[in-house]
């Protein structure tokens, strides 16, 4: 069974993240799929806006994209996630409803049974390092926590959605409106 830990953050918020990932491990930094099979690291994930693999290299020696033929579309090359490698999802900025808007990002571990003790233990020193940096989210019913860049944008009247862009109906125009009321009293030390 898969771990995560959500999160709201700008390029500065997760380029800290990724400092500290590299830091603290042999660590490549590469996108999850791509158009060819070798895997090259990325210059600054902090910026990256599709998924990447986190792969640390005293777990997982050598790692090869998976060759992966789609009928109605465009082949591809893809990390397994069989690997115990780490997913990382970054946060989406978005227009939504004509306002600035940010979707949440995630650290994805994926199936934890059966693979190594130190696969488990170095995702969560990850995901304690995102919930010890980060602030717990101050958005009734959003989850995952919030990167200082992101928070003081948040303050400054950015929005904060799930995963994705939702439509635009009375319940997710209440819920922004929610947010809007409720973003006077949220500082840069709001946690728990």
């Amino acid at each position: 069974m898969g771990r995560q830990v959500g999160f709201y953050a700008l390029p500065e918020d997760l380029r800290g993240f990724v400092e500290f990932a590299c830091a603290r491990d042999p660590l490549v930094v590469t996108l999850i799929d791509s158009d060819q099979s070798e895997i090259e690291p990325l210059i600054d994930p902090g910026t990256e806006t599709r998924v990447m693999t986190l792969w640390n290299r005293e777990l997982v020696p050598t790692l090869e994209r998976e060759f992966i033929r789609r009928p109605a579309g465009s082949d591809y090359y893809r990390i397994s996630c069989s690997r115990p490698v780490l997913e990382l999802s970054p946060s989406r900025l978005v227009s939504w409803n004509g306002q600035a808007a940010l979707c949440s990002g995630r650290l994805y571990g994926f199936a934890f049974d059966g693979a190594p003790n130190a696969y488990s233990a170095w995702y969560e020193a990850l995901r304690r390092w995102i919930r010890s940096r980060f602030v717990r989210n101050p958005v009734d019913r959003l989850h995952g926590y919030v990167g200082r860049r992101a928070l003081t944008w948040f303050q400054q009247g950015g929005i904060l959605l799930p995963g994705f862009a939702p439509p635009l109906t009375q319940v997710w125009l209440s819920f922004v409106d929610a947010q809007e009321k409720g973003r006077s009293g949220v500082s840069a030390d709001h946690s728990s």
